[in-house]
Formats: C-alpha cells, sequence, structure tokens
C-alpha cells in the first residue's frame, strides 16, 4: 500500500470518528485472569474483557490497553465505561498490569523487563489460551499517559506484532522529564544516559515509522500538560511525511478526559480490524 493510499484510509477513518458516537449497553463478560511472570518472577494478574456476542468456535482481534503511572491494570475498568462501550465491537481487551512506574520498557538498572514481558509473555499466552487471530493485523495496542508512550514506542519496536496503536495523553517524548516518575530509576541519570533516554522515548523512534504501514492515532486534551510535546510528535510525523491521526479535544490529563475519548479509541481500531 502506497503512503497516498494510506493517508486516504485514515482520512476517511477520521470521518467515521467524528460521525459515529458510542451508546451505553449492559457490560460485556469480564473476568481477572492470574498467571506465572518467568521473565519477571512472580505471579502476574490482567483484566481481561471478552468480545460482545462472545462465541469460542470463533477467532478475534485483541486490544492491548495499557494504564499509566501510578495506576493499575484495573484503573482503565473504573466506571464501566470500558464494558459498556465493548458492547459494540468483536473483540478481546486485555488490561496488563504495568506496575506503577514500569514505563513498559526493559530497565538495565533496576532489571524489571516489562518491555519483555509484555511482547515475550503475555502476547504469547493470551494468543494460546484464548481464540484469537494471532497475527499483526488484529492486534492493537494503546494506553494513556505513560501507556501512551508504551502503546507507541512498543509499536514502533515490534512491528510485526501490531497492525494499529493509539495514544490518549501519551508521554511522547520522556527526554522532558528527566526528573518524573521515576524515570530516572529506569533508565539512569539522564545526563550520563541520554542515548538509552531517547532509545526507549517516541518522538526520538518516529523516524522508524517510515518503514511501517502502522495504523497509527494521537490524541490529547488542550488543557493538558503533555499538550506540547503531542502537538511536537505530530509536526515531526508530518515532516516526515508519516500517515497519522491527530486529535485534540478539550480537557486536562485525568480520567475525565481518558474515558470520555475512549469511545473513539475503539473506533479506531476496529476499523483497522475490519478493514
Amino acid at each position: 500500500m502506497s503512503t497516498r493510499q494510506f493517508g486516504k484510509r485514515l482520512l476517511a477513518l477520521l470521518l467515521v470518528l467524528c460521525a459515529l458516537a458510542i451508546p451505553a449497553f449492559t457490560a460485556v463478560r469480564s473476568e481477572v485472569v492470574t498467571h506465572q511472570s518467568t521473565v519477571l518472577n512472580t505471579t502476574k494478574d490482567f483484566y481481561l474483557f471478552y468480545p460482545n456476542k462472545y462465541n469460542p468456535d470463533k477467532t478475534y482481534p485483541v486490544l492491548y490497553l495499557l494504564h499509566g503511572a501510578g495506576g493499575s491494570y484495573r484503573s482503565w475498568s473504573s466506571q464501566g465505561v470500558l464494558a459498556q462501550s465493548l458492547e459494540e465491537f468483536e473483540m478481546f481487551v486485555v488490561l496488563p498490569d504495568g506496575d506503577k512506574f514500569s514505563w513498559y520498557l526493559d530497565s538495565p538498572l533496576s532489571g524489571s523487563k516489562y518491555e519483555t514481558y509484555l511482547i515475550e509473555e503475555l502476547i504469547p499466552f493470551v494468543d494460546r489460551n484464548y481464540p484469537t487471530k494471532a497475527n499483526c493485523k488484529a492486534r492493537a495496542i494503546s494506553g494513556l499517559s505513560m501507556g501512551g508512550h508504551g502503546a507507541v514506542t512498543l509499536a514502533i519496536k515490534h512491528p510485526d506484532l501490531f497492525g494499529s496503536a493509539s495514544s490518549l495523553s501519551g508521554i511522547l517524548d520522556i527526554v522532558r522529564h528527566p526528573n518524573d516518575w521515576q524515570l530516572d530509576q529506569r533508565l539512569g541519570k539522564q545526563e550520563e544516559n541520554m542515548a538509552l533516554w531517547e532509545a526507549n522515548s517516541a518522538l526520538f523512534l518516529s523516524p522508524k515509522l517510515k518503514n511501517l504501514e502502522l495504523a497509527l492515532f494521537i490524541s490529547c486534551g488542550l488543557d493538558d500538560f503533555a499538550l506540547k510535546e503531542n502537538r511536537d510528535f505530530h509536526r515531526k510525523l508530518q515532516e516526515l511525511r508519516i500517515p497519522h491521526l491527530y486529535v485534540e479535544h478539550p480537557g486536562a490529563h485525568n480520567l475525565d478526559y481518558w474515558l470520555g475519548n475512549l469511545g473513539e479509541h475503539l473506533l479506531f481500531h476496529n476499523y483497522i480490524f475490519t478493514e
């Protein structure tokens, strides 16, 4: 597919997102699953939401939805918005446990390997134990704040695994935050480890998107402290002529914004799944 064709497809999707709204229905089936992680040397939990009208004889796409710093695998499930929204869709949604400040990366300092855990353990576990369509076109990743960072960077680093990625209020340039959210405990003091910080920053990784056919959607609130880095990421993609969707809405860096705008991200990934 050419860049021009890909861009037209994303433009058509933007029109769909602007035209549709998600009504509220009864909640879909969900459960907390516990499994053993060899990489992290502990048991881990994740929240699993089943497709609407689930049929075990069918196979379904999967969306991995990542929480933010200080949150947990239960964060996205609060207030029942996700469960109600998923009445519209035939997909699994997995809410991984990313610890409070893992940043979904492998840390040479702390020894935690959340990137390896997600890529080499959690995704294979889900594909082995549930009727998923185990290919990149039917696998997506999204997240808020720290999870937005994780979604974009993991999709860039592992293009064979994800066909679409999206971010709500993502911290898309961690280099701007040398003293925030325990990042230095994962990557070391920035002045001594700049290459490592840049290797895990979405903004610095963005040139790698030129060689990928990743469907990408970025959104941020107009009163969000991360708005500038989201705009800079958007401008960088424009300079690189990388097709993507970028949207700004009223709102700040909070749960009201994330839950209030979750629906358009579900629509985005569902659109890609059904292409």
